[in-house]
C-alpha cells in the first residue's frame, strides 16, 4: 500500500555535539517527518509499539513547525538558535563584568592571579 499524502518536517538542533573548546563548530540540525493527514488538521506516523506487539498511530496537532521542506522547517526554528545565541552572548558579558568588578573590588587578588 503506498502513502501518498504529503511529508511535513520539523527542525531541531541538537546541542549535546558542542564544545567550548571548538566555538567555531556549528550546532547539529536536523530534522523528523510525518505524514500530513487528510484533513490537514494534523500529523501522524504510524509506528510499531514499545512492545513490538502492534502498530500504533502517533498524531499531533500541525503547527507552524512542521513544513513542507527541511529547509523551511530548519528556517522556522532558526530564530530560537538566534535568540539561544543572544542568552549566550548575555551570559559571556555577565561573566566577564563579575570578575572586572572582582578585580576592582580586590585588586590584590587580581595581582595574585596574574602571577
Amino acid at each position: 500500500m503506498s502513502d501518498d499524502r504529503q511529508i511535513m518536517y520539523r527542525g531541531f538542533f541538537s546541542f549535546q555535539g558542542i564544545s567550548m573548546w571548538s566555538p567555531e563548530s556549528p550546532v547539529p540540525a536536523f530534522c523528523s517527518s510525518m505524514h500530513l493527514s487528510r484533513c490537514g488538521r494534523y500529523v501522524e506516523l504510524q509506528r510499531r509499539s514499545l512492545d513490538d506487539q502492534r502498530w500504533e498511530t502517533i498524531r499531533e496537532d500541525i503547527s507552524r513547525y512542521w513544513q513542507p521542506t527541511q529547509a523551511q522547517a530548519l528556517a522556522e526554528v532558526a530564530p530560537r538558535l538566534r535568540q539561544i545565541g543572544e542568552t549566550l552572548i548575555r551570559q559571556a558579558d555577565e561573566l566577564e563584568q563579575a570578575a572586572e568588578k572582582e578585580r576592582h573590588d580586590r585588586p590584590a587578588l587580581a595581582d595574585a592571579a596574574d602571577a
